[in-house]
């Protein structure tokens, strides 16, 4: 479960930004004597902005750190525009729990490598120290000071890591005993699942959903059934149809293959076969009753959209993971939007306590009809300041009060974090007869 994050020097972000999911009123190191982090923790964090404000940066730092820790060697270092800020590290601070233990994990990543990382725990709300791992410029050794209580092949590990690496994620990959577990509380594919809204990563994750509906037909057939139905999508069923590609068709993924490899391939891989072999099939009831089957390019934009984040989202709750959404409204109706978070915030649908990280345009989501859906501690707002630079103000700093229209406020501009729309140049453009062709 992700508590919070915090980032620096990244990107838009010149200063430190933080986003959390721990309620305000918690004081103390961990939770208090009764209760465990799903009482004080929300399932949903909503990040609201004009376009260009850094909505999706703050989003993709998060997913950036996970999959550093999945793959070893991946950049960290992206620092602000301003030339000062190059000489500086990009620094992420995040607080997550593992089996109700809460864990601080600390990067600060140079252009050249990481310079520091640490980790600790609160085991029982005092804080150990697992491992602090420090270099000092790219020149310098590697230096590793393992706490008592870590067990496991930490000086193996040490040999293994480079300066671009996480010692986190070499660990992983060595699954050191104690290191791996709390690894997997943070590592891409694990517990954060990054859903954005080009159209290449629609088509990956329709793909990946196909995989599992071929995989495990009889549970992932009945679940994308289900949220058919749950969307009213006029969908009776969906199944995936797998057809053999023509020989032409394997000829010219060959030859693809080879222009980008250099070397002429015996066996295409499954997975540069899978996106045109595969492919979605949905049958509709007709007026009369009557059944008939149309292929994937004949639904609308909005169906294909709720499958493509709706199933990730089932499966987040399922793992317990954290989903991250950019731009959830994007091709959604707003019933769908608000469908997709109450998934989340429903203690039934959601036990395990999953979290919902996104983005949105979609201001209905902050009114009270029918029903207020996101609290003041789950809604916070992103702008850039004069200079340029991108932050991200919370809804719980403002002064509220119980039954306030929050949408209303917002468009009106109490909360800042709207775009400043300016036509008068138009004006001057339409109504010149002279300029037209």
């Amino acid at each position: 479960m992700l508590l919070d994050f915090t980032v620096s020097n990244y990107q838009c972000f010149a200063e430190k930004t933080s986003l959390s999911f721990v309620s305000p009123s918690l004081r103390t190191q961990t939770p208090g004597a009764g209760r465990t982090w799903s009482d004080v923790t929300s399932r949903v964090a909503a990040v609201f902005g004009p376009n260009a404000s850094g909505k999706s940066t703050i989003l993709s730092a998060v997913g950036l750190l996970g999959r550093a820790i999945a793959e070893p060697g991946t950049r960290l270092h992206w620092p602000y525009a301003a030339a000062a800020a190059a000489r500086t590290p990009t620094a992420y601070d995040v607080n997550f729990t593992v089996d109700e233990v809460r864990y601080h994990y600390e990067v600060e990543a140079m252009a050249w490598g990481i310079r520091r990382e640490s980790l600790h725990s609160y085991p029982r709300g005092t804080r150990r120290r697992l491992f602090v791992r420090e270099q000092a410029d790219p020149e310098a050794p590697i230096v590793v000071h393992a706490g008592s209580s870590l067990k496991g092949p930490t000086a193996e590990v040490r040999r293994l890591v480079t300066p671009v690496d996480l010692l986190l994620a070499v660990a992983a990959r060595y699954r050191h005993a104690a290191l791996q577990p709390i690894a997997r509380g943070l590592r891409a594919g694990a517990s954060i699942s990054v859903v954005g809204r080009s159209d290449d990563d629609e088509q990956r994750r329709l793909q990946w959903l196909m995989s599992r509906m071929i995989e495990d037909p009889q549970r992932w057939n009945g679940i994308v059934d289900v949220l058919a139905h749950v969307a009213d999508l006029g969908v009776a069923s969906v199944r995936v149809e797998e057809k053999q590609v023509p020989q032409k068709i394997l000829e010219r993924l060959r030859a693809v293959l080879a222009a980008g490899s250099g070397d002429d391939p015996a066996e295409i891989p499954a997975d540069a076969i899978a996106p045109v072999a595969r492919s979605l099939v949905f049958t509709h009831s007709g007026p009369a009753g009557e059944s008939f089957e149309l292929p994937l390019g004949s639904q609308s934009d909005g169906t294909i959209a709720w499958l493509a984040a709706a199933a990730p989202a089932i499966e987040a709750l399922r793992r317990s993971g954290l989903l991250v959404v950019d731009e959830l409204d994007a091709s959604l109706h707003p019933a769908l939007s608000s469908a997709l978070v109450t998934m989340f915030k429903d203690r039934d649908v959601n036990p395990r306590g999953a979290q919902l990280l996104f983005s949105s345009h979609d201001t209905a989501l902050l009114g009270n009809a029918p029903s207020r859906l996101l609290g003041r501690d789950e809604v916070w707002f992103c702008e850039k300041d004069d200079a340029g630079a991108s932050e991200l103000v919370p809804l719980s700093a403002y002064a509220t009060r119980r039954g306030d229209n929050e949408q209303k406020r917002y468009l009106t501009g109490r909360f800042g974090a709207l775009p400043r729309v300016d036509l008068s140049g138009l004006f001057d453009i339409v109504s010149d007869p002279d300029g037209a062709e």
